[in-house]
């Protein structure tokens, strides 16, 4: 009850004028940053409208009118309308409850200041819903019918507004959404109905979702209902459910995607990933087959005493489901790493998981784009740390290992495989991220909250290497490691308002990256070439805070192992080298930027690999 007071006692900043939305958007129009706009009810975006969202606009939704009203505060994109929210780091949209006050670069006040005031925080609204036109599994056993039409879960049916499907077209555009936090939302209709925090009912691939912050939702972070929609750098932090869930035949691809479990309020959260196939029955068409890369999942940890802890898994593939899982880092899951969920009798009857991590993945233009792969279920290049069944793959009825009751479940060689090169490490092996901090919750029953994290791989650790490449296909960036993050950017630094409360690792408020970006055009001859002795360089493209330099000169071209530091911690970008290399030999140089947030990057050999080099004193 202190909790509640405190928060009722909380007051917004009063920088912008507030503007209650109370009706259904038919036309298009735009929302601008120097408004709140408050969401009083489920509003719907609809007719083939537009809506525009500036960067730094802040959007709160109101909870339900009454109990049972069942009118939480909503944004609702309906097929054939668009939602355009392209937030920056520097100016992030803002979707949140009505008195959350850290927005705007406000610091904010009880219980919005800190992870653990903020932890009992989650279902003051709804949440954010976008709904398009492809192809959606459910009740379509014979073949994929693109005329399936499904109303989205967490909503009361409002003549067709909340129906997704019905098109069949998989380059469906729901429109663009950037540097978007959406904090402390969530709303349960009834059972397994559920309002999440981004929620995606067959949405296309036209649709660019990118950089986006799901805090402390009452169910899961982000769920896709069928579709091809791809996503990228995705922070769900403290689900109340599954951070990432996808059901009904989802077929896109997913980069950098970062699930950290926690508490919030009365929830707990359950699966890292929760990934189902299809729907009425579990076989219907298309099948659930989307390709992953750079996940970093972190569960609830190993307190011996939380209630269910060996149900908290990091993947469950069930009801047919596939999909391919490659570079990634899950750990501290109080269960198994992994369920993969067979018939009732055989671990890999027909239309199960099971079968689907021995199938091939054969490419189809039309329902299977690519990339092929061995299997349709396949885990490859990745590693798990410390996980509280020891690493064990469960089979046969696993019930006591978390998985579903009443099935056979399946062991796809996760570990015992050489070929798919994953990896189990013991809870007693070095921490793989520079760090992870939890504190009491003081129940016995109750998991230690995460409430300190920097995800970023420890340099020259396990994280830091991968012989998976990712495919070049336009989406998928090169990312030669481990993980969501790289070993020096921590992309969700600066603009989330987990980074904001100090619950993920930045240098400061205004810290965009957490380390600079390479340094670029290094070049003997100084201004106008008049100095052959003068090396000079560009500062990385993007940075955080005064930057300084160290110059590193090499007599090879691959290794600076063992180079000699020219230079230590200048703050100009430039250098005199009046050494000389021996006769037929040569120097080699390289320039690594950095700030308070630590040294950064020297850039990336033509094999896509990190280059390391001295450390200079």
């Amino acid at each position: 009850m202190l909790g509640v007071a405190g928060f009722c006692l909380a007051a917004r900043p009063a920088d912008a004028a507030s503007i209650d939305v109370t009706a259904n958007i038919t036309t298009s129009q735009t929302w601008t940053s120097n408004n709140d706009y408050v969401l009083t009810k489920v509003i719907y975006v609809t007719g083939g409208a537009t809506l525009t969202i500036e960067p730094g606009t802040v959007i709160r939704g109101e909870g339900e009118s009454a109990p049972g009203a069942h009118d939480p505060g909503t944004l609702v994109i309906t097929r054939g309308s668009k939602l355009i929210a392209p937030g920056t780091a520097q100016a992030p949209i803002v979707f949140t409850d009505l008195l959350d006050d850290n927005v705007r670069g406000h610091a904010g006040t009880f219980p919005y200041d800190s992870p653990e005031n903020a932890l009992g925080l989650t279902g003051q609204w709804g949440g954010v819903i976008l709904l398009g036109r492809t192809y959606v599994a459910n009740n379509t056993l014979g073949a994929p019918n693109a005329a399936r039409e499904v109303q989205i879960e967490g909503l009361d049916p409002a003549g067709g507004l909340g129906l997704y499907g019905n098109g069949g077209n998989d380059d469906d555009d729901s429109g663009t959404l950037s540097y978007i936090s959406i904090r402390y939302g969530g709303f349960n209709l009834s059972a397994n109905n559920e309002i999440n925090g981004l929620t995606l009912g067959g949405v296309g691939r036209q649709t660019d979702i990118d950089y986006i912050e799901v805090f402390n939702p009452k169910d899961d972070g982000v769920e896709a209902f069928g579709g091809t929609v791809n996503i990228k750098h995705i922070l769900v932090a403290n689900g109340g459910d599954d951070g990432l869930d996808y059901d009904e035949g989802y077929r896109g691809k997913v980069q950098f995607f970062a699930v950290l479990q926690g508490t919030p309020g009365a929830d707990k959260s359950d699966k890292g990933g929760e990934w189902d196939g299809g729907n009425n029955p579990d076989g219907s068409q298309p099948f659930g087959l989307p390709t992953l890369y750079n996940l970093t999942f972190v569960g609830l940890g190993q307190k011996t005493t939380y209630t269910n802890k060996l149900q908290n898994t990091a993947m469950i593939f069930r009801d047919n489901a596939g999909g391919r899982a490659y570079n990634s880092f899950f750990a501290d899951f109080g269960g198994a790493p992994i369920c993969i969920e067979g018939g009732s009798t055989l671990p890999t009857s027909s239309l199960t998981s099971g079968e689907r991590a021995i199938t091939p993945y054969v490419i189809d233009p039309n329902f299977q784009p690519g990339p092929a792969s061995d299997f349709q279920l396949e885990l490859k290049s990745d590693t798990f740390w410390c996980f509280g069944n020891g690493g064990v793959v469960p089979t046969g009825d696993a019930t006591a290992s978390g998985c579903d009751a009443g099935k056979v479940h399946y062991d796809n060689g996760l570990f015992s495989n050489a070929s798919l090169n994953n990896q189990y490490q013991d809870c007693v092996a070095a921490l793989p991220i520079r760090a992870l901090g939890r504190t009491s919750s003081g129940v016995a029953s109750t998991p230690d909250p995460l409430t300190s994290i920097d995800p970023r791989p420890v340099a020259g650790g396990v994280l830091t290497t991968t012989a998976q490449t990712p495919p070049n296909d336009g989406f998928f960036e090169p990312a030669p490691y481990k993980g969501a993050f790289s070993p020096t950017t921590n992309w969700a630094a600066g603009w989330t308002n987990a980074a904001k409360l100090g619950y993920v690792a930045q240098c400061s408020p205004s810290a965009l990256f957490s380390v600079p970006e390479e340094s670029t055009d290094i070049a003997f001859g100084g201004p106008l070439g008049t100095d052959p002795t003068r090396l000079t360089w560009n500062a990385p493209p993007s940075s955080a805070g005064p930057l300084f330099y160290d110059l590193l000169r090499s007599s090879s071209a691959s290794s600076f192992a063992s180079a000699t530091c020219v230079e230590t911690d200048d703050t100009d970008t430039s250098a005199n080298d009046a050494a000389l290399p021996s006769q037929g030999a040569a120097f080699y140089y390289l320039v690594r930027a950095g700030n308070a947030c630590g040294e950064g990057s020297l850039g990336a050999g033509s094999n896509g690999v990190p280059r390391s080099g001295s450390t200079c004193p």
